[in-house]
């Protein structure tokens, strides 16, 4: 509900940057019909916008028809959004502008080239993964060729419960004990005093990502679930991302004696072991069949729990084990229906994003977090609008 005209002032704005995210320059008669918002709402949003800084206009340009009309668009070099995803075994890094990134033959481009992924021992202590982190962050920049300054909002995902402020509560997955705490948290904002930092669970950013770039689409009810060197899932309930209540949503794993928890186990003790398997299932290996099976079983009963718990639309499958594709899907399918026991069961389908998904939904809510900053200075400014709803 929109309690205040600044309330309404704030949404206006916001919907005027989700129009103007694609890269393309809009007029304002463009703008109207993209927003459904009244003229003169539209032009004191882009007023307060182009203010900014984030939006830049043209000189009025002559159109297929009527009065020439000044475009704007998305200054995408208003500043940078880098994203981290550090995993048991590998960190990675992305950066992108504020528009986002360009989709060129089904990949996902960013500013510069994309560091190669670093490899790391899933049992290293923190140290060695936050000079892992450091460096591959600036790497990420000296390849693109941006400065630390310019960069206005860093998300790092990590397996585990994170809470509001960003502390690592808990992780089952990182197991040297110095990885929880605030360490991360802490580092990444020595290195960028004046971006936007966030250290988020990577489900979380997952479903983002699926929700923006990937399958999830509009999806209002959806569950991605990172299968991996353990189990997590990240939700999004009636459109928006749910967390909980402490930040703990989506970490069942962590209770043993249910389905994911055993799912979790199976996958831990496995570790290491995954693609190999897939290969030789694959191929037609019978032992390699039936352990993959075994699986399928597992993860089917923990997911029959997702549906009777939060009934989603859909349920994504992410992670390592969603990179074997029609060899974990079909046998999935089967025993995730036979767990559901004549329950109505949502759409399952595979990630598309691969290993980028982590790193997409973090670029995206770095994107978010300077929109949202930007406003939030900015709205004082902004006068009483009218909204034209549909």
């Amino acid at each position: 509900m929109i309690a205040s005209t600044t309330d309404l002032g704030r949404w206006n704005a916001e919907r005027v940057l989700e129009v103007l995210y694609d890269r393309r320059p809009y007029s304002n008669a463009e703008l109207v019909r993209s927003t459904g918002l009244s003229r003169s709402t539209v032009e004191r949003a882009v007023d307060l916008l182009v203010a900014q800084g984030v939006v830049a206009k043209s000189e009025p340009v002559a159109l297929v028809s009527g009065r020439p009309a000044a475009l704007y668009r998305l200054r995408p070099t208003f500043g940078y959004v880098l994203a981290l995803d550090v995993g048991a075994h590998t960190v990675r890094a992305r950066l992108d502008d504020l528009a986002g990134p360009q989709v060129e033959a089904g990949t996902f481009v960013g500013v510069g080239a994309p560091p190669e992924p670093v490899s790391i021992d899933p049992d290293a202590p923190a140290e060695g993964r936050l000079r892992v982190l450091t460096e591959i962050a600036d790497r990420a920049l000296e390849m693109a060729g941006v400065a630390r300054p310019d960069v206005r909002a860093v998300t790092v995902g990590t397996p585990g419960i994170v809470d509001a402020a960003g502390v690592i509560k808990s992780c089952q997955v990182i197991r040297s004990g110095d990885w929880v705490g605030d360490r991360l948290r802490n580092l990444v904002r020595d290195r960028f005093p004046g971006a936007r930092v966030s250290v988020d669970n990577d489900a979380n950013l997952a479903v983002l990502g699926e929700q923006r770039f990937g399958v999830a689409g509009d999806a209002e009810d959806v569950v991605v679930v990172l299968a991996g060197r353990r189990v997590g899932f990240g939700i999004v309930h009636s459109g928006g991302l749910h967390r909980g209540a402490h930040h703990q949503a989506g970490e069942a794993a962590n209770v043993d004696d249910s389905g994911w928890g055993r799912a979790s186990r199976w996958l831990y003790e496995h570790d290491g072991e995954l693609v190999g398997m897939f290969a030789a299932a694959a191929a037609g290996e019978p032992a390699a069949v039936t352990r993959v099976a075994q699986l399928a079983d597992l993860l089917g009963r923990a997911m029959a729990e997702i549906v009777h718990t939060l009934d989603p639309e859909l349920i994504v499958l992410g992670g390592a084990v969603a990179l074997a594709g029609a060899t974990i899907l079909d046998p999935l399918r089967e025993r995730f229906k036979a767990a559901c026991q004549g329950m109505e069961t949502p759409e399952l389908a595979l990630s598309a994003l691969g290993r980028q998904a982590v790193l997409l939904g973090a670029a995206e809510h770095g994107r978010r977090e300077v929109f949202a900053h930007l406003l939030d200075e900015a709205l004082p400014q902004l006068p009483a609008a009218t909204a034209r709803w549909r």
